[in-house]
């Protein structure tokens, strides 16, 4: 995951600032985001314990509208720095890639490499300037995300913040080995893209010749076939994925109820309090949003 943002940070080049700006508005959000979670856990232990007044409701109220504001600003502030840097760099890389080709030989165009050239420019850097940089900041928000809310778990009570590392350890492994799998699909894909580009171009080039020979039936057939493999090659990668989002569907739901069940035994042996137990049951279902989500932009990229 890691290695996969720092790919995208070396593209970046003079542009990487931005993206690092937008780490820290990104980190600020997700500290907020949070942030409700904790003062309504302040807020019930208040009311369970008598101490609260008016006032303090008001206030809590207060804090609570300025987290949500202040959230929609650190956000807007990081999508305009990392978006603004996805065009930028992308500008910068074709004309770059343009400066390359034209100092290439002609015996380099052949009709493989024209498809390869052409996939590139309107499929791979089209994608990765409108999704991977826009999401770079937030996959980043996903992991400070998760890391203060085991870090809030470890406040309330040790033993349930070492139960969600470990979750967190299982969904690690399990994510691991999606990864690799939808790493090897995705060879498959980009190459049959390729392919596909290269039979539309070879198509659309040589209608003129098609028709005067009256090739199009077979030539049409040659184009849909691609089409076919495009499809198929796309439906055998959602195959292959299924499984593995199963399976961390299943370790979120699990380490969710194994959490919860412990909570429960600690309150029954008297060693955790009822306030403390309800702020875990507000933790828990938000527990492992952000590592899901995290994953899910991570397969795509």
């Amino acid at each position: 995951m890691i290695s996969l943002m720092k790919r995208i940070l070396t593209v970046s080049g003079i542009y990487q600032k931005r993206i690092l700006l937008a780490f820290v508005f990104s980190f600020l959000k997700s500290l907020l985001s949070k942030a409700p979670i904790m003062l309504a856990f302040l807020v019930l232990t208040g009311f369970y314990e008598g101490s609260i007044s008016p006032r303090s409701c008001l206030l809590f109220g207060l804090a609570m509208v300025l987290c949500v504001a202040f959230q929609a600003i650190f956000q807007n502030i990081a999508d305009r720095l990392q978006s603004a840097a996805g065009f930028m760099v992308f500008s910068d890389m074709r004309m770059e890639l343009g400066a390359h080709l034209r100092r290439m030989p002609m015996g380099y165009f052949t009709v493989g490499n024209i498809g390869k050239i052409s996939s590139v420019l309107s499929s791979d850097m089209v994608f990765i300037e409108e999704n991977c940089m826009t999401v770079l900041a937030d996959m980043m928000s996903y992991i400070f995300a998760e890391i203060i809310m085991v870090v809030f778990l470890f406040l309330l009570n040790p033993w349930i913040g070492l139960m969600a590392l470990a979750v967190i350890g299982v969904i690690l492994f399990v994510a691991e080995g999606m990864k690799k799998e939808a790493m090897e699909d995705s060879v498959l894909r980009q190459e049959q893209n390729e392919h596909l580009t290269e039979a539309v171009l070879d198509f659309v080039e040589g209608i003129g010749i098609i028709k005067t020979y009256n090739l199009l039936g077979e030539k049409s057939r040659e184009l849909t076939d691609n089409f076919q493999r495009s499809c198929d090659t796309s439906l055998q990668f959602e195959e292959d994925h299924s499984p593995w989002q199963l399976r961390l569907n299943l370790a979120y739901g699990l380490g969710a109820a194994a959490i919860t069940a412990i909570a429960l035994a600690l309150e029954s042996a008297g060693l955790m309090s009822v306030p403390y137990l309800v702020g875990i049951m507000l933790f828990v279902f938000d527990l492992f949003g952000p590592i899901k989500a995290l994953y899910t932009q991570a397969t795509r990229l």
